[in-house]
């Protein structure tokens, strides 16, 4: 019994020495990449994603950045915290909450939407966030995109709040809105095809004396199948009659 707890703590002392032990290499338990290739884990740029794909029906790129809001009344028990929902179309996007903003909330985010074609305004709201209940809507907004933004003007605006304390009566928003317009590029006519019908019948013709024997439907046929080439065309029927 004691010659097998020697053997086995002979072995333990063994498989310690072959621990290694200090700094591990900089490429321990990670898979082997090839060169220029590897993965940094990084997000795809969000800007490049808006602007790689334009769905149909669109107008063109609305730009807005909301920047703060100066509220008529404090609506927290102890404290208020701020966020923004915006609607633009079918789409809604969302400021990040500001902590502690109360009346005078700044956000300064900028959110990137496309417009749809028949769609002229924006819908906003402004909530407080609650830790243990319901997030309250204590404003809101139906803004009328104005025109100068479709005449490429960058327009910085404030617009009234409407809400419990009455219409217009929940203080302003401050808004600043771009507009793209898409450029939509016309289907190209299809270019006729060079040389496929212009002679054909031409072809058929020539072909025919030359096969008397062969049927004018089959010509066409075999021509159709080698691309209106009259030469492979004449190869083809002289491999047919051959065989």
């Amino acid at each position: 019994m004691a010659t097998t707890v020697e053997k086995r703590l002979q072995r333990i002392a063994e498989l310690r020495q072959q621990v290694v032990v200090g700094t591990l290499a900089e490429d321990f338990l990670r898979m082997p990449t090839t060169s220029g290739t590897a993965f940094t884990g990084a997000p795809l740029d969000p800007a490049t994603q808006f602007y790689s794909f334009i769905p149909p029906n669109t107008r063109g790129r609305l730009v807005l950045k909301i920047v703060e809001a100066k509220l008529t009344k404090n609506y927290g028990l102890v404290r208020m915290d701020p966020y923004v929902r915006l609607r633009v179309g079918n789409a809604v996007f969302e400021t990040h909450t500001c902590v502690n903003g109360g009346k005078t909330p700044v956000w300064n985010r900028v959110i990137n939407a496309y417009l749809p074609i028949g769609v002229e305004s924006v819908y906003v709201q402004i909530f407080d966030e609650r830790s243990f209940t319901q997030d309250e809507c204590i404003a809101w907004a139906h803004i009328i995109l104005p025109d100068g933004v479709f005449g490429q003007e960058t327009v910085d605006e404030w617009y009234s709040l409407s809400g419990p304390q009455g219409e217009g009566k929940e203080g302003v928003l401050n808004i600043v809105t771009s507009f793209t317009p898409v450029v939509t590029q016309e289907a190209q006519p299809e270019e006729p095809r060079i040389g496929v019908n212009s002679n054909l019948e031409e072809d058929v013709t020539n072909i025919k004396e030359m096969f008397p024997e062969v049927d004018v439907e089959v010509i066409k046929t075999v021509m159709e199948s080698n691309n209106y080439n009259r030469e492979a065309t004449v190869n083809a029927l002289i491999e047919i009659n051959n065989s």
